[in-house]
């Protein structure tokens, strides 16, 4: 209507009239437009707004990730290299242990060397000891070599015999138990000494009679006697009796005395009898004398009869032995086995014949025989220490004769004599 022409507008002006009222009409709603526009405006800048605000709050957000990220990253690269020096630190460590090992053997070897030099250091001052002890025996033997360098008398070789025959009695004395060989060997060393006719040895003599009294005052062990008397109480033991039917006999006759002893022809009387006839049928009552292990058969009599035999044949042994310790044990053992299944009566002299060998002492006390040797020692160096007279009368006498030679041939083959005599 308002592309009219004004042509027609004029020519209607009813028209026109109405177009201005549809004019006037519309203007209304054109406002009520223009305000919607404008929320709508509004809104939209709102949702931009908020679209700016997520777009900013996003991007903070990815900054956020993006820093962790590379904070991961940079820990992962951290933990790499950690992985990749951890060899290294196996290594170190692997050293460190050799190091420590090597210490410790070092420290051992050098130990080792330590004990060692003192096991050598002991050595050595025992060495110099043995040198030390054996250069004065060297010295020792050097000077009794130059104070006996003139050739050995008789006398000195009967003196030597006398020391021999001394240490031979105190080794059969004290090694070998003999007293019989010692004294008779004490015996001889004073006979010798006895034909040598030095007063310088009659204390030595003096003393060797000491020392035999002193092993004639000891008290010997009769060794042949308790070892034939063991071999007598070999002979004499018996095997075990057999348990005899005296027992038995006691018992029927112990029985009939009881159904004896029951008097009367009653009826009562009569019933006591059968019952006590019963009971004895019954109940067999036996009384021995004898202990009740000795009740053996055949084959345990025999074996206690070996084994008695064969501990008498141990103490004989015991007693060749001279074990004093084991002879009073095997004693001690032959009385309980005897008392425990040998009637008394077959014990006895057995049991006697032990208490005669249990008083016997196979290791008696025995006298100190070796002062008689110390002596003789003493006197030898008494007698080796003096100045030997005889000759420096010799040499003397030796040289006075050529002196007197030119003058006198009498005198001089007289002192030549006495020289010699």
């Amino acid at each position: 209507m308002i592309d009219k022409t004004a042509h027609e507008a004029d020519s209607n002006p009813s028209a026109n009239d109405v177009e201005t009222l549809d004019i006037y009409d519309n203007s209304k709603p054109a406002k009520r437009g223009s305000a919607s526009a404008r929320f709508a405006l509004f809104i939209a800048i709102l949702a931009l707004f908020f679209t700016v605000v997520g777009i900013a709050a996003g991007y903070k957000h990815w900054q956020r990730m993006h820093d962790k990220v590379r904070n991961n990253v940079s820990e992962l690269a951290a933990i790499k290299q950690q992985l990749t020096q951890a060899p290294d630190d196996s290594a170190i460590q692997a050293l460190r242990k050799e190091l420590t090992d090597k210490a410790n053997q070092s420290q051992a070897n050098h130990t080792e060397a330590l004990q060692e030099m003192a096991r050598m250091q002991n050595q050595t001052r025992q060495f110099a000891d043995t040198v030390a002890s054996q250069v004065e025996q060297v010295t020792f033997l050097q000077a009794r070599m130059q104070q006996s360098a003139a050739p050995a008398t008789a006398k000195e070789w009967q003196v030597a015999e006398v020391a021999f025959l001394l240490q031979m009695a105190n080794r059969e004395l004290h090694l070998v138990n003999n007293p019989q060989t010692a004294k008779a060997s004490l015996k001889e060393a004073d006979a010798l000494l006895a034909t040598l006719g030095s007063v310088n040895y009659l204390p030595v003599r003096q003393q060797i009679a000491r020392d035999i009294s002193a092993l004639e005052a000891a008290p010997a062990p009769d060794i042949t006697g308790a070892s034939q008397q063991i071999h007598a109480m070999m002979l004499e033991l018996k095997p075990l009796p057999a348990l005899s039917e005296v027992a038995a006999s006691d018992a029927a006759t112990t029985d009939i005395a009881t159904s004896d002893s029951i008097e009367g022809n009653s009826l009562w009387a009569d019933y006591k009898r059968k019952a006590g006839e019963m009971l004895n049928d019954a109940v067999v009552v036996r009384r021995f004398d004898q202990p009740l292990q000795s009740a053996l058969d055949a084959d345990a009599r025999q074996h206690l009869f070996q084994l008695l035999h064969l501990r008498l044949e141990t103490l004989r042994l015991l007693v060749l032995q001279r074990d004093n310790s084991g002879f009073h044990a095997q004693i001690a053992l032959l009385r309980e086995t005897l008392k425990s299944y040998y009637p008394e009566a077959q014990a006895k002299p057995l049991q006697e014949n032990l208490d005669k060998l249990d008083k016997l002492d196979l290791q008696p006390v025995l006298p100190d025989i070796s002062a008689s040797l110390k002596q003789l020692e003493s006197a030898r160096q008494a007698d080796n220490a003096k100045p030997p007279l005889p000759a420096a009368d010799d040499k003397a006498t030796t040289t006075k004769p050529p002196a007197k030679d030119t003058s006198k041939g009498g005198k001089s083959e007289l002192s030549f004599t006495l020289s010699f005599c």
